[in-house]
This record gives C-alpha cells, structure tokens and sequence, in this order.
C-alpha cells in the first residue's frame, strides 16, 4: 500500500485521505494530486493514481492490485473512497452507498454490493499479469521513461481527469501503458513473455474498450512487447489491422575505463 521510506511522513493511502477530507470529503483526481504535492512534491502521481483506485470501495479495477486479491468487506482502513465517475471521489460512507465487497464470481474477484450479494468465497484469483516476468515491470518502466526508443512522437496519455496513462484502469483490467501519437491516436502497449492467445485478446479488448470509452479519439493502434516471438502467431498478428509486436532486446556491456 504504497511504500514509505521516510519514517516521518505518512504513506500515500493516507495523504490521499487527508486530501479528500481537506476538499470538504469530495475531490477530483487533480485536486488530490495538487494538495499531496504541496507538502510532499516527490510523491510520483502514477502513486498517487494507484492509491486513489486501491482504496475506492466500487472501482472495479482495485481487485487487480495486491492489497485488493481476496474477498472480504470493505470495512478496513484502506476502504475509504468511493468513485463518482468521471475522475471524481468522495468519502465513502455505507449507510449512504450501500455496504460493499470484493467477491468470487465465476472463478473470478469482482466488486459488488454486498446489501444485493449474499456469499463471500474464500479463494483468491492470480494477478492480473500473472504471465509476465520479473523483469517485465522493470523493462515496462523504462520505455515509459523513454517512448521515443518506440517512436519519437509518442508521449503519454492523459485523461481528462489528469490521470496519466500508466498502469491505466480499465473496467476489464489494467492498461500497461497508454500512449497517444502526434495523430491523436492511442496506443496502448501490453507486456508479455510470449505472444499468446490470451495476451492478444488482453490487447484487443482493450483496444475496444478505449475506442468506446475515452473521447476524442481519432484511432486505437497496439502493441505488444516481448522476448518470445511465435511465428505462427506472427502471422495471425499481421491479419490483424493497428495491432504490431516488437521483440525486446537487452544488453548489458562492461569497458573498464581506469588504467
């Protein structure tokens, strides 16, 4: 639940729910931000996204973050907003908006009311990017430090809510990176070992959801990223139109330079 290296200030779960209540227990996305970054101004804003979503009681997408990957009642301390829409939250008070949870649905943790749902089954699900490796996060930071390794026009996407688009949450999972071109066109870039059928229809689907979901978009492109490349699956790929993968290459040299 966000990391605090410094024993003398809070960890951002709480400096979002000091801003809320500061913000008369009701705030935009930015209006958070702003107030955390009065006082602490290093705190990363995709931190910052991250929190807000965690501790929002009836955000679909929290189930996909560590905190959030059992079933249980909201009713601790980490369960304390509640989402309006459009990059708005507010104080979450359950005698206002219902008593809610995080549940097992067909194998699956979903977030629903528990005043209209009856069970609470005591299995957890894998993480979302179950499939990804170890270094894949590491790799995926930094070409979102530097998209022009990928293309020179590419920069990060920006709702209108100001959330950026890293690790961007959607109602059906979490966008790995969410870029957009001179063109106004989305790109959204999934990271994976290998190109296998569940990552491309991961890719596809978001690519929907982005086209019916985000306004003033002109075009969805995709691309996914990985070490393993099928050529079977290359084929199927290139019958496929706005999606292309791109194979990862690393290495590492060493030129001693002292006499």
């Amino acid at each position: 639940m966000g990391k605090n290296n410094n024993p003398k200030r809070p960890p951002v779960w709480y400096m979002v729910k000091e801003a809320v209540e500061s913000l008369q227990g009701a705030a935009t996305y930015k209006q958070i931000k702003e107030h955390i970054w009065k006082r602490y101004p290093d705190v990363k804003e995709r931190t910052i996204n991250c929190q807000i979503i965690i501790c929002s009681v009836n955000q679909n997408s929290r189930v996909y973050y560590p905190a959030n990957r059992k079933p249980r009642e909201c009713n601790t301390k980490y369960d304390f907003l509640y989402t309006l829409g459009n990059g708005r939250v507010m104080l979450y008070h359950p005698e206002k908006h219902g008593r809610w949870g995080i549940v097992e649905e067909d194998s699956k943790l979903v977030v629903r009311r528990l005043d209209e749902h009856k069970t609470l089954k005591a299995k957890t699900v894998e993480p979302a990017h179950a499939n990804v490796s170890g270094r894949f996060p590491q790799v995926r930071d930094v070409l979102f430090n530097n998209l022009g390794l990928v293309s020179k026009n590419l920069q990060i996407y920006r709702d209108q809510s100001g959330r950026e688009g890293f690790e961007y949450p959607t109602e059906i999972g979490i966008i790995d990176i969410l870029a957009a071109d001179e063109k106004n066109r989305l790109i959204v870039m999934e990271f994976s070992e290998e190109v296998s059928p569940e990552v491309l229809s991961r890719t596809l689907a978001f690519m929907g959801w982005c086209r019916k979901n985000l306004p003033a978009v002109k075009d969805i492109k995709g691309m996914i990223f990985t070490n393993q490349v099928d050529e079977q699956m290359l084929m199927a790929v290139s019958e496929i139109s706005g999606l292309e993968v791109f194979e990862l290459k690393m290495s590492l040299e060493v030129h001693k330079r002292s006499a």
